[in-house]
């Protein structure tokens, strides 16, 4: 084996050490939570789709399952864009969560820096679902690197949602949403209930298979 396998073999093995070593926390969504046992603790679990892939509705499931357990949660708003009351509905407790409305980007991710610093939550959330992918890739690799070592060796779970993966190398978790199918309830043609969706979950680190999820309406 010459020197540059030597070390790729090295990386996947510290990489997968790593994985056993993390607690995990259950997203609330059975098939998801079966599958991974849910997102890491004390690291960063990015989620990235196109738009309408998803990734709203497992973050409110995400929080209102640590909600219901009496965890505290942020999400740092980077486009003003966060749906409170959608996020009630889906069953997070609004006293137990920390809205943080931005409207640039350095000011989303300087927002995110001092939460993950300051300790005591559950969940930080940095959404960047509506930021131009030519933009995140202006920001320094640094912050990333920044927000992994900030966020080890804590309880909590430090979620990036985008339209690409940022985070990369820093992520202990990494997910792709893919819109699925739709489903109906009702026999009238004209007026039905939605029920849920079906997703496609791929990980991307660690490597696992393919994981379809579905999303009860309450979430949608």
């Amino acid at each position: 084996m010459d020197r540059s396998a030597l070390a790729a073999h090295l990386r996947t093995k510290v990489q997968l050490q790593q994985q056993l070593d993390y607690v995990y926390a259950p997203t609330g969504i059975l098939g998801f939570d079966s599958q991974t046992g849910g997102v890491p603790r004390g690291a960063i679990t990015e989620i990235c789709g196109p738009a309408s892939s998803g990734k709203t509705t497992f973050l409110h499931a995400l929080m209102a399952n640590l909600c219901a357990k009496g965890e505290f949660c942020a999400v740092v708003d980077a486009t003003d864009s966060f749906d409170p009351v959608s996020a009630a509905t889906a069953g997070t407790d609004l006293r137990q969560l920390l809205w943080v409305r931005c409207s640039r980007v350095e000011e989303a991710i300087r927002s995110a820096d001092l939460l993950v610093h300051s300790g005591g939550w559950g969940l930080i959330v940095l959404d960047l679902s509506d930021v131009k992918p030519e933009m995140m890739r202006k920001v320094p690799v640094s912050y990333w690197y920044r927000f992994k070592r900030a966020v080890e060796n804590s309880p909590a779970t430090f979620l990036v949602l985008g339209l690409e993966p940022y985070a990369k190398n820093c992520a202990a978790m990494s997910l792709e949403l893919q819109p699925g199918k739709a489903v109906w309830s009702g026999a009238h043609r004209d007026f039905q209930l939605l029920r849920g969706m079906d997703l496609d979950v791929i990980p991307r680190r660690p490597v696992r298979s393919h994981v379809r999820v579905h999303l009860h309406s309450r979430a949608c």
